[in-house]
């Protein structure tokens, strides 16, 4: 099956995950293409000045990467004007695919777009050109559309540009069931369903299997707002102020990082909290290895990939009901709590600090490997393109 994707985004402007879905697709016998439109920020000036030069070109870079043959051509960013992007974005793909169809005698026999926006709106484009059918996987978390959305990304949300995206999708695959209800609302006669990200599962080995009596909490994450750092502090401050033998590990950096330690200070958690920053993947597998709980309260959370990271360690979890983590957490491997709730999250924290050894470390890792292997995603997201290719 010839199967043309259209990301987004796509490495090196992040979308590793793109990239592992459709590497696997790849090495499942499909003849994978990648039209990689590339946005360029206008603090590159001279690059940006130059997509400018090059936007009505259907010129495009073609290069192997690994299993992938990978178009790229570069397209000028245009901040806060989002349905003038989206139709650039669409305009340039079509530029591309144009030229390189004809250049090859390529017909794809399914599209895979990732995200409405705003590959899913180009993919619209395309399909009626060649035509074909086309599948958007949809990742962001703005569609949850709950208060801690921001106003930009409501903005971006009620586009035209993702109705008519969702118009023309065969089907549209959600990473968690939380994004459904927004899709439907916008485009009722669409086809949803959930089909998780996959996960590099096989690279998270077991943690130690005694139950000793201190206990380790992790906490692995980009630190900004989103993730609910302030009340994690404050839900862990309230643990240690009655149990002297628990600690929290925090992972990770970002620009919000200095103000989490301020109010780690301020809540005189010095000696019981400790600040890792940036690891590489080798060390966040051993931080995991030695940790007892992972504890992430993000505000939202698409998906959730770094939970499956911390289950695959066999960690039990606790994780917000506001996202992807719905979909998979349950009472054999974690709790879910409400987001910006302190004692929730204590609560959650302490039932966990005294009764972490009803959790089978075993069952959580093996569970969760079986689940949402890289194999197991791509078999399913293959089933789901052929079913997709074969309606004419």
């Amino acid at each position: 099956m010839k199967v043309l994707v259209l990301p987004s985004w796509y490495p090196p402007y992040k979308g590793e995950f793109i990239q592992q879905q459709a590497e696997a697709l790849a090495e499942q016998g499909h003849d994978v293409i990648v039209q990689s439109v590339e946005r360029i920020s206008p603090r590159e000036l001279l690059r940006w000045l130059s997509a400018w030069c090059w936007l009505f070109s259907g010129r495009y870079t073609l290069s192997q990467e690994g299993p992938l043959t990978v178009a790229r051509a570069p397209l000028p960013g245009i901040p806060k004007f989002y349905a003038l992007y989206a139709e650039l974005f669409a305009f340039k793909s079509k530029r591309v695919f144009k030229r390189y169809r004809k250049a090859m005698r390529y017909q794809p026999d399914v599209i895979h777009a990732h995200s409405l926006i705003w590959a899913g709106y180009a993919a619209s484009k395309i399909a009626k050109m060649c035509p074909v059918n086309y599948v958007v996987t949809e990742h962001r978390g703005r569609f949850i559309n709950n208060q801690y959305v921001n106003e930009s990304e409501k903005k971006e949300m009620s586009l035209m540009q993702v109705k008519k995206a969702l118009q023309g999708a065969s089907k549209v695959l959600c990473v968690s069931s939380k994004l459904m209800p927004y899709l439907q609302k916008v485009c009722p006669e669409v086809k949803l369903e959930v089909l998780a990200n996959m996960v590099d599962v096989d690279r998270f080995t077991m943690k130690r299997s005694t139950v000793h009596q201190a206990c380790q909490f992790i906490c692995v994450a980009h630190v900004t707002p989103l993730k609910g750092h302030e009340t994690l502090l404050q839900a862990f401050a309230s643990v240690a102020s009655k149990d002297k033998n628990v600690s929290l590990t925090i992972v990770g950096d970002g620009w919000y990082l200095n103000r989490v330690k301020e109010l780690a200070v301020e809540l005189n958690l010095e000696n019981r909290v400790s600040f890792t920053g940036n690891l590489t993947a080798s060390e966040v597998v051993r931080a995991l290895q030695q940790a007892d709980v992972f504890v992430l309260p993000s505000q939202y959370e698409a998906f959730g990939v770094v939970y499956i990271e911390a289950m695959s360690a066999g960690l039990p979890v606790i994780a917000t009901n506001t996202g992807g983590a719905v979909d998979f957490v349950n009472k054999e491997n974690g709790i879910l709590v409400e987001p910006n709730n302190i004692e929730l999250l204590a609560n959650a924290m302490q039932y966990m600090r005294d009764n972490r050894a009803q959790y089978c470390s075993q069952t959580i890792a093996k569970q969760t490997k079986q689940r949402f292997s890289t194999f197991q995603i791509a078999s399913q997201l293959s089933e789901h393109l052929q079913s997709v290719s074969e309606v004419k």
